[in-house]
């Protein structure tokens, strides 16, 4: 199991907490797996109402399930401990490194 932190970077998420959520994963975890781990904590941070209008979750709001991908306007920034980028919106498959930190912004406009 390894840790991984996300951040939301939207005004409706931080109405529920700014605090980046920590989750807990398989070793082999990706970004989907992480973000699900972190919609569960979230949930229970917003008693289950989700705060974005005629969303039910972080994933539904960032992650784009005909692609598989990123939405093409959510920032992603990923970075292993050491700093090293992770090239996620390239690979959302890649295996995440014990401690990587995301930060996700939904209206980066990319």
């Amino acid at each position: 199991m390894k840790q991984i932190t996300i951040s939301v970077l939207h005004p409706d998420i931080f109405k529920v907490t700014e605090d980046p959520i920590t989750v807990t994963v398989d070793d082999n975890a990706d970004i989907i797996q992480a973000i699900a781990a972190a919609d569960r904590i979230f949930h229970q941070l917003c008693k289950g109402d989700f705060p974005v209008e005629n969303l039910s979750s972080l994933l539904q709001f960032v992650w784009d399930v005909k692609s598989w991908n990123f939405f093409v306007d959510v920032g992603v920034e990923a970075r292993a401990p050491d700093k090293t980028w992770l090239p996620l919106r390239d690979d959302p498959t890649l295996n995440l490194p014990p401690g990587a930190e995301i930060k996700l912004n939904p209206d980066a406009g990319c």
